[in-house]
């Protein structure tokens, strides 16, 4: 027989596993590769560390991997907030976000804070970057053997529709919206999207309360997404409209802008190497001086 430790234990499991699923949408490539990723974590015992930047969805990927790696856990605590400050022993798993703005004593303390509890932390910052080897402890850094890069919503654009019909459903709304016109949704695939999916949430709350149709309509959509972006170049002689190397310095240009200088995704995202990326680099702001 089952002691009654056991028993409350499968009691919690099957109460967690009872409620709705945290979900990611999509199925780009960034999607799928996101999902083997998490996979893996929720296969593991290990500390996790989610990096991405602000809205690309830390909190719902540490969701999925509670909800389906919390074995006897009763619940997902957030115990970092936007104020630092002490941190409290939490209950089976650790969410931790953003790691940066807790101290770098905080940060090396934080594997004795949490006990026996399972730890995901969250940083805004690139782990190899300057700013992040010098506010993220190395010591808390090595101890997370797992680490899922979340990528920004323009590397999952494919996801876009996805992502507008999953919050279709979930954002309360007075009237039936289950679906966007072609229109809207071509406007939203040109955006820069430097919010990620928080933005996304944003704007979709925002059509959903000014629209009177069954589906959401271009004229639905903020003035500032229907409008032409005021950092896109102007016009450019007729001569240089089709140079290949105009229009490739652009993109490298747009894409640092959307990565926020992260040179590893804006590679990625360009699908050239790094050292291909810095050379060109390199070139241009040579060729601005």
């Amino acid at each position: 027989m089952a002691s009654p430790r056991a028993r409350a234990a499968a009691e919690r499991l099957a109460q967690r596993l009872a409620r709705p699923a945290p979900l990611l949408l999509g199925h780009s490539t960034a999607a799928r590769d996101l999902r083997r990723q998490i996979q893996a974590a929720i296969e593991s015992n290990a500390a996790v560390l989610l990096v991405g930047a602000p809205g690309t969805g830390k909190r719902t990927v540490a969701e999925i991997i509670h909800h389906f790696a919390g074995g006897e856990t009763p619940s997902l605590a957030r115990v970092c907030t936007d104020v630092p400050g002490p941190i409290a022993p939490p209950e089976g798993f650790a969410f931790v976000s953003p790691i940066e703005q807790l101290s770098l004593d905080q940060q090396a303390k934080l594997r004795r804070d949490v006990g026996l509890s399972r730890l995901i932390l969250g940083t805004r910052l690139d782990p190899d970057s300057r700013d992040g080897q010098a506010r993220l402890s190395p010591e808390l850094l090595r101890w997370c053997s797992i680490r899922i890069d979340l990528p920004c919503l323009v590397e999952r654009i494919d996801d876009l529709e996805a992502l507008v019909i999953g919050l279709l459903h979930r954002v309360p709304t007075t009237r039936p919206v289950g679906a966007i016109s072609d229109d809207a949704l071509g406007c939203l695939r040109a955006h820069d999207w430097p919010g990620n999916v928080s933005e996304l949430e944003n704007v979709i709350t925002t059509a959903l309360e000014v629209g009177t149709t069954t589906q959401i309509e271009l004229q639905d959509l903020p003035a500032a997404l229907r409008e032409r972006d005021p950092s896109s170049p102007g016009p450019s002689a007729p001569e240089q409209e089709f140079a290949l190397a105009l229009a490739e310095r652009r993109a490298v240009q747009r894409v640092m802008r959307l990565v926020r200088g992260n040179k590893r995704k804006a590679a990625r995202l360009l699908q050239i190497g790094k050292t291909t990326l810095y050379r060109r680099l390199h070139e241009y702001d040579s060729s601005s001086g």
